[in-house]
C-alpha cells in the first residue's frame, strides 16, 4: 500500500475510528466534526427548467432550520447513473451544521441511463459506459452553473431556504463522475486532439470535494489539473478500484491530488473503503462493520474542510491541514495535506 505513496512528500497515518472509542487525544472543544449539528434538517424536491438549454435539473436541498444569519452553499453532483438522492449521508450532516446543500440530478448520465436494462447486467454496463461521454460532462458542468444562476435568482426574489444563503461562500462536490465533473468546474483541463482543452471554470467555487477521482486519461497530467487552483479535499480508499471493468486501480485515484498544486489541498485514503461508500446513499453490496467507521470519517472530513474554507475557521484549518487529526485515525487510513 505504501508504494500508492511514494512520490507524496509526507504520509500521515492517523487514527480517525479509534477517537470515537475513546482512544487518542480528544478532539477541542467544538470540533466534533463526525456528530450531526444542532439544527434541525428540512428536505425539498424541485425540478428546475434551464429554459436556455430545454434542460430539467432535478434538485434535492437540505437546509438547516432555525438558522440565524447566512449560510454558506453547498452543491454536489452524483456519479454515473445516480440521482438526486446520491449524497444523502453527507447533505444531511452539513446542512446539521449550517450549510444549504443542493444536490443535483444530471439528465443524460442518471438512473434513467441504466433503468430499461436493469435485467440485465451486460446491458447496464453497455449503457454506463455509454453515458460516459464529454457531451454529458460538459453537460453536468452547465448544471453546475445553472443551479447557481437559479439559487442568486431565487435569492433575489427572496425565497427560502435560498435567502439566507451567502453566494461568496460556495463549494462544490461529487462522488465518481460527480467527482469528474467538480474537478471540471475547478479548473481540471482534458486531453483532447490539439493537447489539453480547458473546461470553462466556475469563478463562483470557492472549495471543492472530489470523492472517487481519476485521471482517465494518464497524458500531460501536470497540464490537466495545474489549473485547480482552489482547496480541494479529495477522498478514496485502498479498496476503491475498477468499476464497470474500466481497469482503474485504487492508486490511479490519487493522481489529481499528487498533480494538482497547493496550497489548500488534502488527501484521504481510508482502509477498505471502496468505490460505492462514497455514494453517501446506496451501497448495492452488502454492508460490513467498517462502513460506519469510514462514513464518520467522511462526515468529518468533508464538514472540518467545509467549515475551514467557507466559514474561515481557523480551529478547523488547523485540525485538517496542520496535523491536528493526526490523533483521530487508525493505522490504515492516510492522510495528505499541501
Amino acid at each position: 500500500m505504501t508504494s500508492w505513496f511514494g512520490r507524496l512528500a509526507t504520509a500521515l497515518v492517523l487514527a480517525f475510528s479509534g477517537a470515537w472509542c475513546g482512544a487518542g487525544a480528544a478532539e477541542p472543544a467544538g470540533t466534533d466534526f463526525a456528530s450531526a449539528g444542532p439544527h434541525a434538517v428540512e428536505v425539498t424536491l424541485a425540478e428546475w427548467l434551464d429554459a436556455k438549454r430545454g434542460r430539467p435539473v432535478p434538485v434535492k436541498i437540505y437546509a438547516p432550520k432555525g438558522l440565524s444569519g447566512e449560510a454558506p452553499l453547498v452543491l454536489f453532483s452524483h456519479g454515473l447513473g445516480g440521482t438526486r438522492d446520491g449524497g444523502a449521508m453527507w447533505g444531511e450532516h452539513w446542512a446539521s451544521h449550517g450549510f444549504v446543500s443542493v444536490h443535483l440530478q444530471h439528465k443524460g448520465s442518471d438512473d434513467a441511463v441504466w433503468m430499461p436494462e436493469k435485467g440485465s447486467m451486460a446491458g447496464v454496463t453497455r449503457a454506463m459506459k455509454g453515458a460516459m461521454t464529454p457531451a454529458n460532462l460538459v453537460a453536468r458542468v452547465g448544471d453546475v452553473r445553472f443551479a447557481l444562476d437559479e439559487i442568486e435568482r431565487r435569492k433575489s426574489a427572496g425565497e427560502a431556504p435560498f435567502k439566507s444563503v451567502d453566494l461568496a461562500r460556495i463549494g462544490l462536490a461529487g462522488h465518481s463522475f460527480g467527482a469528474q465533473t467538480t474537478l471540471a468546474a475547478s479548473g481540471q483541463r482534458f486531453i483532447g486532439g490539439h493537447g489539453t482543452e480547458p473546461m470553462t471554470k466556475e469563478p463562483r467555487l470557492k472549495a471543492a470535494i472530489a470523492m472517487s477521482p481519476n485521471a482517465r486519461n494518464k497524458k500531460q497530467l501536470e497540464q490537466q489539473f495545474g489549473e485547480v487552483r482552489i482547496p480541494v479535499l479529495f477522498l478514496t480508499g485502498t479498496a476503491d478500484g475498477s468499476v464497470l471493468g474500466d481497469g482503474t486501480k485504487p492508486e490511479d485515484r490519487l493522481l489529481p491530488f499528487q498533480y494538482a498544486p497547493g496550497p489548500g489541498k488534502a488527501l484521504a485514503a481510508l482502509e477498505g473503503a471502496d468505490h460505492m461508500i462514497f455514494n453517501g446513499h446506496q451501497l448495492r453490496r452488502k454492508e460490513t462493520p467498517r462502513d460506519a467507521v469510514i462514513q464518520k470519517d467522511v462526515k468529518a472530513l468533508t464538514l472540518a474542510f467545509w467549515a475551514a474554507n467557507l466559514n474561515g475557521d481557523r480551529s478547523a484549518r488547523d485540525w485538517l491541514m496542520d496535523g491536528g487529526a493526526r490523533a483521530l485515525l487508525v493505522a490504515g487510513d492516510r492522510f495528505e495535506t499541501k
